[in-house]
């Protein structure tokens, strides 16, 4: 048999699975077996014959119980089923954030908050970035994709005396920031800690660290924040200030002189 013959058998039938569930914490007779995973007495017997053939489990005395190799099987099983779930959670998120995040431990993703915009709030992923930023904050790093009337208000409530802030943008945000909301561009460089950086490309998703809180938002083709992924998780901050830093390390200064004119 061969490891592909090996899974079919296991995922043939749901009770397989369960089986292994079941005697991974306790052993038990084939009539115990079918009666606790919901199935015949001949199909637990037939089961129990697979994974013995298999060496999966073994028989004590009456009872069968999981070996290691069992444990094994079903362990990795679990973790499977956890991707699975996980994939379709984050499914939103990492089809409209492309490749620009390629690399990153999807464990790490899926164990943050992950927000999906619906057709009864398709604003789900913005409100929760407005969660976050919620108040004046110490630090505030970010990578903006694009620029509106909710983002420049919420950055202005959340900017205090003492907060140091930095934010990457790519060459549309600029010119957006020009022509629509010059007196926010103007506010921002009258603080003198806040740093504004161009970008050489336009930045594919929007970052943003705020004390210590990532949040990642992905937007579809037309500008809008489909998903994102956020928490405080001590590894996943570390990981998205990489990012920003990867980001920030290729752009250049903007000088208010310069951000003012074309």
């Amino acid at each position: 048999m061969t490891a592909r013959d090996d899974i079919a058998f296991l995922v043939g039938s749901d009770c397989r699975v369960e089986t292994l569930r079941t005697l991974d914490s306790e052993g038990l007779n084939p009539s115990a077996l079918a009666e606790r995973v919901s199935c015949a007495r001949e199909t637990a017997q037939r089961n129990l014959a697979g994974f013995v053939e298999r060496n999966w489990v073994r028989k004590e005395g009456g009872a069968y119980r999981l070996t290691a190799a069992g444990r094994m099987v079903l362990g990795q099983y679990r973790r499977l089923e956890r991707t699975v779930e996980s994939a379709d959670r984050l499914s939103v998120f990492l089809s409209n954030v492309g490749d620009a995040l390629d690399g990153v431990d999807p464990e790490l993703l899926a164990a943050q908050t992950v927000t999906t915009s619906t057709s009864e709030n398709p604003h789900a992923p913005i409100e929760r970035w407005l969660r976050i930023v919620d108040g004046v904050v110490d630090t505030y790093y970010g990578i903006a994709y694009a620029v509106s009337r909710v983002f420049n208000e919420a950055a202005e409530e959340a900017i205090g005396p003492d907060t140091r802030m930095e934010l990457v943008i790519g060459q549309s945000v600029l010119e957006t920031s020009r022509e629509q909301y010059p007196e926010a561009l103007q506010l921002a460089f009258d603080l003198e800690q806040f740093t504004l950086l161009l970008s050489p490309v336009e930045p594919p998703f929007g970052l943003s660290i705020a004390d210590g809180h990532a949040w990642i938002g992905a937007h579809d083709e037309l500008g809008n924040v489909v998903a994102s992924v956020d928490g405080d998780d001590e590894a996943f901050v570390e990981w998205a200030r990489e990012v920003y830093d990867e980001h920030r390390e290729r752009s250049t200064l903007v000088e208010a002189e310069s951000a003012s004119t074309p």
